[in-house]
């Protein structure tokens, strides 16, 4: 089979693999379509030695000792698998296991995915609606979204317009509110603007003029809500400063960097309500299917639809922000897996 390999140093190459063995309790997976997401900057950077991918979705081909599923199944993949046994485990909330792991290998033709991370889809979903509703993209955005009071104000302001924060505001708007980003690539307050449908784009997060526009349009109290999706130290504080008092504040960029705050200053004198987002359970993912029957449209996020074999420069234009959400086929077809085949070109 074929699949994406990182080489470091910002390479990769397509190469000829054997196709992966399944492990009792494992189904090996065609995959139709993955995603590439912006935490694989890491394996592109440094390189790994292993295939990269955990936003995919395809057709169950083989079942090796599995109970639910079966050949011929569509399902989408939640890469987090934890003991199954523990307090969070048993609580659909796998995420927070002290024993987690992560599936991976969906940049490639097949893959042995645990049983356990395999969501079937709705007759109704086709495949890429499947992996980015049951991806980071949508499910961390819809995660980050419900982290909001319902009786909350209606201005929230997103910091960072990359994948997730493209999903964020296009939730954002489906649920009513206007939303103002901030962002520093031209190209992707672009997409946020005609793609995601922000109201405003409101420049850099280190410039004094979005601070001041939102102080405008809340009658000079600050955003009811601030999405940080960036991951940036410099951000993350820029979120605490122009958010209301009262306010909530949603971290959902990755930051292993460490943050200064002045704690009276940014929360407690504020009284703000801090918190974050990280990844996304079954329970969101029905939320998600639930709204998707509704009308949301999950794709407006999707910039670049490419087949597997040019992962390469799909890989190049991805990590240097030229791109939204992209997309890697398996065949010149979206196929939907009953009956359903869209021609698409890159």
């Amino acid at each position: 089979m074929k699949g994406l390999r990182y080489l470091g140093r910002g390479e990769a190459r397509i190469a000829k693999m054997p196709v992966p063995e399944t492990k009792e309790g494992q189904i090996l997976l065609e995959v139709a379509v993955s995603a590439l997401c912006g935490s694989e900057r890491s394996d592109y950077e440094n390189g790994c030695s292993f295939v990269s991918g955990h936003e995919f979705a395809g057709i169950v081909r083989e079942t090796n000792g599995c109970r639910r599923l079966k050949a011929g199944d569509r399902v989408t993949v939640n890469v987090l698998a934890g003991c199954g046994d523990c307090y969070y485990c048993r609580t659909g909330q796998p995420q927070f296991c002290r024993e987690l792991h992560v599936c991976q290998g969906g940049h490639a033709q097949y893959a042995a995915v645990p049983e356990e991370c395999c969501i079937p889809l709705p007759d109704y979903m086709d495949f890429e609606a499947g992996v980015l509703l049951g991806g980071d993209t949508l499910g961390v955005a819809y995660r980050a979204v419900n982290k909001i009071r319902p009786d909350f104000g209606r201005v929230a302001a997103v910091i960072g317009a990359g994948p997730i924060g493209l999903g964020v505001i296009s939730l954002l708007k489906y649920y009513g509110y206007y939303a103002a980003v901030m962002e520093k690539n031209q190209l992707r307050c672009h997409y946020a603007a005609e793609l995601a449908g922000a109201d405003e784009v409101l420049g850099q997060f280190s410039d004094t003029c979005p601070g001041e526009r939102l102080r405008e349009l809340t009658g000079g109290l600050g955003a009811d809500v601030v999405f940080e999706c960036s991951g940036s130290p410099l951000a993350e504080r820029t979120a605490l400063e122009i958010v209301r008092p009262a306010g909530t504040v949603v971290f959902c960029g990755e930051n292993y960097k460490g943050l200064e705050i002045i704690p009276s200053d940014h929360i407690i004198h504020k009284e703000v309500t801090l918190t974050g987002a990280f990844y996304f359970t079954r329970n969101d993912f029905y939320g998600l299917c639930e709204i998707y029957k509704r009308g949301f449209d999950p794709k407006t996020a999707v910039t670049h639809r490419m087949h597997l074999d040019r992962a390469p420069d799909a890989c190049s234009m991805f990590f240097s922000g030229k791109t939204g959400k992209v997309l890697l086929y398996r065949d010149q077809t979206c196929r939907t897996g009953h009956g359903t085949e869209e021609k698409w070109k890159d």
